[in-house]
């Protein structure tokens, strides 16, 4: 579907919405941003700089987003290991990677911690010392897997997450990107007062999230990406049949 005169609200972060927005617009939509997520410093930075002094002893290390590579290398890149072996959840975050100089190992299509856990570099890390850098929170299926394969995990959370005050403006849109829970909870609760949000299809990353949004009470079709990614995202939006266009 042409996205003419379509207007999709984008709920990135600032400085990650762009090529989303980049790609509606050259489908002839309109990308309406509202960052519901607002990437923070750490306040206590000690577990990332601890981990210098243990960069030696280290087997892996999981990058879980293209954030959580630009909050951890400019501290520990230069004590990186030749043994090291870099993972990245997604196509972004391997990118990411990519352009600091570095090799990294990336999932297939749909990119997600699933898909991770599936690639064979990761099936026997019995005795393996594992790092996770990643946001403050969020899933513990990459760590509790990999124990139970035999590894010792060990998080390192390198920013937050933090809602952003509610918008003095309010546009009301005809389709609805979101891409984690923690940003669908944000997004209700900052225009908790819009009714029209939950009848607005929703366009998510993953199913987790749909399942989410339906126990929270979305009542608009949800489509699901087929892959964790902004094509993947943009064909999802192609999907939604919008009859009448907010003007």
């Amino acid at each position: 579907m042409v996205l003419s005169g379509i207007k999709v609200l984008v709920t990135r972060p600032v400085h990650q919405s762009e090529p989303l927005c980049q790609l509606i617009a050259a489908e002839g939509g309109q990308a309406v941003r509202l960052p519901v997520i607002e990437i923070v410093e750490m306040d206590d930075k000690k577990a990332l700089l601890d981990c210098r002094e243990l960069m030696d002893d280290l087997d892996i290390a999981i990058f879980i987003s293209a954030n959580a590579v630009k909050k951890t290398l400019p501290t520990l890149l230069a004590h990186f290991s030749s043994q090291l072996q870099l993972f990245a959840v997604g196509k972004r975050t391997a990118e990411t990677l990519k352009n600091w100089g570095l090799t990294v190992l990336c999932p297939a299509s749909p990119f997600n911690s699933e898909a991770l856990l599936e690639m064979p570099q990761l099936q026997s890390v019995q005795g393996k010392n594992i790092v996770i850098f990643r946001g403050e929170g969020g899933r513990e299926l990459l760590a509790e897997t990999l124990r139970q394969r035999g590894a010792t995990v060990n998080y390192v959370n390198v920013y937050r997450r933090i809602q952003p005050p509610a918008p003095a403006w309010i546009t009301q849109v005809d389709i609805i990107t979101v891409t984690s829970v923690e940003g669908l909870r944000h997004l209700l609760m900052m225009l908790e007062k819009q009714a029209w949000v939950r009848h607005t299809p929703l366009v998510v990353l993953s199913k987790r999230i749909r399942a989410e949004a339906e126990k929270l009470g979305i009542q608009a079709p949800i489509f699901v990406a087929p892959t964790a990614s902004d094509e993947g995202l943009l064909r999802a939006i192609q999907e939604v049949d919008v009859i009448n266009p907010v003007s």
